[in-house]
């Protein structure tokens, strides 16, 4: 008999489709009003599905990550424009759709008087620095004159922590008056922790953002994450998509 099972060829998998999201799910899956999406949807910036004689509105989870991962480059928001203290949550689900949301968040480039920091793995670095490499020829001088520092994460929120402090404080102590912070969710967890994550989130808003001239982006891979854990670092970060929370809540 178990010979027999061997033989038989496996059942392909059947998947389900994904279902659609109402409107009330949908924005506590974007942490925003239901005002909002109506007037994004109604804008055409936001992609829905009408359903029903009352046409109402539903929509997929791939088109409101897609919103998410183009919403900060749509705007074309830079970093210098964008007010100091603020931070940003940047969500994407694809490699492609971060290198854009980077791209975006460094716009302007390396100019003197900014210090830029990228923290991640060396993979994560690796893409973001070669799509700076194709829009920014002036890298390399960036790098060696310390107007673009490169980094892996310490192994602790608390070791992290004391690394910013330092280095921003020294930054600053030299002459920048705008430091950019962009660092990866993932490459937190791989070198410390997930259980440490939103305990560093909220010091580094505490700690480095409101004590320092930074603009700072940390960018959340939801193939990684739960969407519980995902709609708790929305509320993390006092800004998203280039708008304040009071802003998109209102």
């Amino acid at each position: 008999m178990r010979a027999t099972l061997d033989r038989v060829a496996p059942t392909p998998a059947i998947h389900e489709p994904e279902p659609l999201l109402d409107i009330e799910q949908a924005a506590r899956f974007l942490n925003v009003s239901e005002t909002s999406l109506r007037r994004w949807t109604n804008d055409g910036r936001l992609a829905c599905l009408r359903v029903g004689r009352r046409r109402e509105r539903r929509f997929r989870r791939e088109d409101l990550l897609a919103f998410l991962e183009g919403e900060p480059g749509a705007r074309r928001r830079s970093s210098a424009a964008a007010a100091q203290g603020m931070h940003l949550c940047g969500l994407y689900s694809s490699v492609e759709g971060q290198v854009r949301q980077a791209l975006s968040f460094l716009a302007e480039g390396f100019p003197p008087g900014t210090v830029t920091y990228l923290v991640g793995t060396a993979e994560t670095r690796g893409r973001i620095l070669e799509g700076l490499e194709r829009a920014h020829p002036d890298i390399e001088t960036a790098l060696a004159e310390g107007r673009l520092v490169v980094g892996d994460y310490a192994g602790s929120a608390a070791a992290q922590l004391a690394w910013w402090e330092a280095r921003i404080g020294r930054a600053v102590a030299a002459g920048a008056t705008l430091v950019r912070a962009i660092g990866d969710a993932g490459g937190f967890i791989h070198a410390a922790s997930r259980e440490e994550l939103l305990h560093y989130e909220a010091e580094f808003d505490r700690r480095i953002v409101h004590c320092f001239p930074v603009v700072a982006m940390c960018q959340y891979d939801v193939r990684q994450f739960s969407g519980l854990l995902v709609h708790d670092a929305l509320r993390a970060h006092p800004h998203c998509f280039g708008q304040s929370a009071e802003r998109i809540l209102a």
